[in-house]
Parts: C-alpha cells; structure tokens; sequence
C-alpha cells in the first residue's frame, strides 16, 4: 500500500526544520542542508580480483542562507562572531600577530550548531529528529555575489561550516547508539 493512500503515515517535510546557530534567530534561516556520511575505501589486489574495505569516515560541511535582515544586524552578528574566532584585519605588524585564529576560540565563538527535522502533529515534535554538530567551526561566509536594480530577491548571506562529528536525536531527546549514545 502507497504511503499517501494510508492517512496515518506522515512523510517528513523539507520546509519544516529549524536551525539554531548561535545568535542568529531561526526565523531568519532560509536554507541549510543536512549532514552527509562518507566512508572512504582502501583497495587489495590478489591475483585477478580486487577487494575493498571500508576505510576512514568523514563528514561533509553544512551549509545555510539567511536573510540578511537590517532590524537584526544580521551580517554585523556573523562578522562579529567570526572575530571572536581570533579573526583581526592584518592592518599593521601588532594586529597580524594578533589575528591567529585556533579552533577553540573558533568553536567557543560559534557555539552550539543544531539542526531539527520536525515530524508531524501542529508543534511538529511528533517524529521530529535533530542534528548537533561536534566542534562546529565557520569555514566559509558569502555575501551576495552582486547587487542589481532590476531585482526584488532579498539579500542573502551563505555560511559554511565545518564539524568533526554529529549526534542524531530521535523523537524525544534519545540520541541513537553509535550517534551520542553511551
């Protein structure tokens, strides 16, 4: 039996997720993706055959859009977050110097990186899953690659993150084994 024929399945939906980032407002995200699993491989040759074994995991970076909204100072918070990373304009000798960024103070400014895939029922907790990025640090920030006049589309800004690992809530708050689990 197909899924929308059964009133009781509720598929999840891409438009129903929240992303909590540090002091950026969720209703302000307009896109994120999810993370991505990568298992890399290692070959072994033996006469005419070839045999592969699993290999090293790693992750994929997670990127999200948000408006860049004037009332929330909403690029001013991105920079100035990214500063407490240890980022300082090299304008002289003193400042370089004191520009060295390190992962810590990276992750520390960033703080938590959380993502919710809300399930069914009007509060959607029903179902709902989320993703906690370990160590989250920002790799990449983009702002609009151009203005134009002719266009009415909000300004956007991109941020790209990169993590060492996440943990996977189910419904609840229980984390899955092998995810957070103990």
């Amino acid at each position: 039996m197909a899924f929308w024929s059964n009133t009781a399945a509720e598929p999840r939906r891409n438009f129903k997720f929240l992303l909590t980032v540090g002091r950026i407002p969720t209703w302000v995200v307009k896109q994120v993706n999810l993370p991505k699993i990568t298992v890399g491989e290692s070959e072994h040759k033996f006469l005419n055959h070839t045999f592969y074994f699993p290999g090293t995991i790693s992750y994929n970076t997670v990127t999200f859009r948000v408006v860049d909204v004037i009332d929330e100072k909403i690029s001013e918070k991105i920079l100035a977050d990214f500063t407490q990373s240890g980022y300082n304009t090299p304008e002289d000798a003193v400042r370089a110097v004191d520009s060295l960024m390190t992962k810590a103070a990276s992750v520390r400014a960033l703080g938590n990186v959380r993502i919710e895939h809300l399930g069914s029922d009007e509060d959607g907790q029903n179902g709902k899953i989320a993703f906690t990025l370990r160590n989250a640090w920002v790799k990449d920030i983009e702002f609009p690659t151009g203005l134009d006049y002719t266009s009415e589309d909000l300004s956007d800004i991109g941020v790209e993150l990169r993590y060492d690992f996440f943990n996977f809530e189910k419904t609840g708050g229980e984390k899955l084994p092998g995810f957070g689990a103990a």
